[in-house]
């Protein structure tokens, strides 16, 4: 068999659906999950969406690694791969070290040195 298109057959896959049931879940038909599996029917931005929301993921998901990465520098698609293969509890972690921060103040060091002289 080709390559796969997407990524949407190996997420339904794990997830242990039928075809019927993703297009169930998605209001389409199994021949449009089939054919937009095997790439004989094209992925359209509103099928991404209606994809991603039934497996509660994001649309760009279910693209390829390579498509989806494409704009990334190799240290930021390890730290991508890193975060997908984390456990949940490890995820959180990341989430707490990356929640934006207030600002440091700039500290101008020669400031700082001469209030210390001055102490």
């Amino acid at each position: 068999m080709d390559k796969a298109p997407n990524r949407i057959r190996a997420i339904r896959m794990a997830a242990k659906l039928s075809q019927q049931a993703l297009a169930d879940k998605v209001g389409v038909s199994k021949v449009t999950i089939s054919s937009l599996e095997v790439g004989r029917m094209q992925l359209t931005l509103d099928y991404m969406k209606r994809i991603a929301t039934a497996f509660g993921l994001t649309p760009v998901d279910l693209l390829l690694e390579e498509e989806q990465n494409a704009f990334l520098r190799e240290e930021e698609m390890e730290l991508v791969r890193a975060y997908r293969a984390a456990t949940p509890f490890q995820r959180d972690m990341i989430h707490r070290v990356a929640e934006p921060r207030d600002p440091v103040p700039f500290a101008d060091p020669a400031k700082t040195a001469d209030s210390d002289r001055a102490a």
